[in-house]
Order: C-alpha cells, then sequence, then structure tokens
C-alpha cells in the first residue's frame, strides 16, 4: 500500500525523520510505536500527503506522492487526528457527510452510508443532531472514524485516535476499531505510543527513536531479539506502566 525509500523530514535545522525505509502491507495494521517526539506523527503526515519529504520518495499503491497528486490520493484515505477532529460547529452527522457533500453525492446516498457506518461503529441514533461539545469523547471518537471511512478508503491513517480517553472507554473502542478493521478488511496505519494497544491491533509494530526506526515485527520478535537496547528499555518502560 505504501513504499517509503531513505524518506528524510526536516523543519529548520531540527531533523524530525532520517532516511526511513518502511514498506506497509495492504489488508494489514502496522502500528508506529516510539515515545514523544520520534517522528510518527510526521510519517503519517507524510503518507497523506499533507507535508512533502525533505529527501527521499514516498509511493501509495505504485504511484509516487506528490504535492500535485496529493488532494486527489486523500480522497482514497481516511484520516482520524488524535481527539477526532470533529468541526465544532457542525453536527455529528454534518460531520460525517462534508466530503461527500462536497463531492457531489446526493442526500439519499450519504444517509444509506451514514446509516450503514453508524450500525457498524454502534453509534447511537440520537447523536447524529449534537454538536461535539454535545457527545462524549467516545462518540465523537465514533463519528470521526465513521466520518473517516465515509468515502470507502483504501486505507485508513489512525493518529493516536484513542489518546485521550478514559481507560474504560479506551478499551471499549479498542472492540470496536478491531472488529471495524477485521470486518471492512481495511490496511490500517496506526499511531500510538502505548505498547498494549500496539499489540492488540497490529500485525507490525514499528518501533521509532529519534526520526529513525530502530526495528519492526511482531511484539515477540522485539521482545526475544531485539535489534538494540532501546528495544529492550522501552518494552521494560512500558511494562511498568501497567499495574
Amino acid at each position: 500500500m505504501f513504499i517509503l525509500k531513505g524518506v528524510s523530514r526536516s523543519f529548520g535545522a531540527v531533523l524530525a525523520l532520517e532516511r526511513v525505509n518502511l514498506t506497509v502491507e495492504s489488508g494489514k495494521t502496522t502500528v508506529l510505536i516510539g515515545p514523544s517526539g520520534c517522528g510518527k506523527s510526521t510519517l503519517l503526515r507524510l503518507m497523506l500527503g499533507l507535508l512533502a519529504p525533505t529527501s527521499g520518495g514516498l509511493e501509495f499503491e505504485g504511484a509516487p506522492i506528490t504535492p500535485a497528486n496529493a488532494p486527489a490520493l486523500r480522497q482514497r484515505m481516511g484520516y482520524v487526528v488524535q481527539g477526532g477532529g470533529l468541526f465544532p460547529h457542525l453536527t455529528a452527522r454534518e460531520n460525517v457527510a462534508l466530503l461527500a457533500r462536497h463531492l457531489g453525492w446526493s442526500r439519499e446516498c450519504t444517509e444509506a452510508r451514514t446509516r450503514e457506518l453508524a450500525l457498524l461503529a454502534r453509534i447511537e441514533d440520537d447523536i447524529w443532531d449534537r454538536y461535539p461539545r454535545e457527545i462524549s469523547g467516545g462518540q465523537g471518537q465514533r463519528v470521526a472514524l465513521v466520518r473517516a471511512l465515509m468515502l470507502d478508503p483504501e486505507v485508513l491513517l489512525l493518529d493516536e485516535p484513542l489518546g485521550a480517553l478514559d481507560p474504560l472507554v479506551r478499551a471499549d473502542l479498542q472492540e470496536g476499531l478491531a472488529q471495524v478493521f477485521s470486518t471492512l478488511k481495511k490496511t490500517v496505519v496506526l499511531v500510538t505510543h502505548d505498547l498494549g494497544e500496539a499489540a492488540f491491533f497490529g500485525h507490525t509494530l514499528v518501533l521509532m527513536q529519534g526520526g529513525r526506526i530502530v526495528q519492526e515485527g511482531s511484539l515477540k520478535e522485539l521482545q526475544e531479539t531485539p535489534a538494540d537496547p532501546f528495544v529492550t528499555r522501552f518494552l521494560e518502560a512500558q511494562g511498568r506502566l501497567v499495574v
């Protein structure tokens, strides 16, 4: 689905990503994990074409991602930001229908797709005419997921989608998201700093530090054959957070 070759990205004098090589498999969930500031979200925004690499190149389904074609390619990708990113002046229904309306979908088609996804995401009927401030964080994340799935994208890109939620709501949504991923058989790239969440979702874990990929593989591979002492330190530090 994605191929990254020697991708680097700088912001002024700050090197955010350094010579990243990565292949994201179709139909699998790839999880970008690592400490804050390691480059996870920057990498996701490069895949979306929201940023251009300083050097190196990216491909999406065999086509180079360029500033010229990025807007069209993004219509084939679903994106959920941390906190959901719902527009506060629009109702839940209006948030979900925004891009479909922009692309000229009929009202009947938009409503049918909304009902289909609402059932899959377990969204109650009574929230659709409420504004984001009037619904819970968990409900807001479900609405954001439906918005990302509205155009039936080929890939879902999720940036810390559950990071701001309390543990019980987070656990419930993890189960819900896993069901959605399984049912729709989507390619998923998920950013998180939480090892338990990464292991729950990920076919492949990509551990990053300082803008570089330290190791990728299953949790078992990271545990049993760490490529760098940082891998072991990160896993042990995460383990101490679990009571």
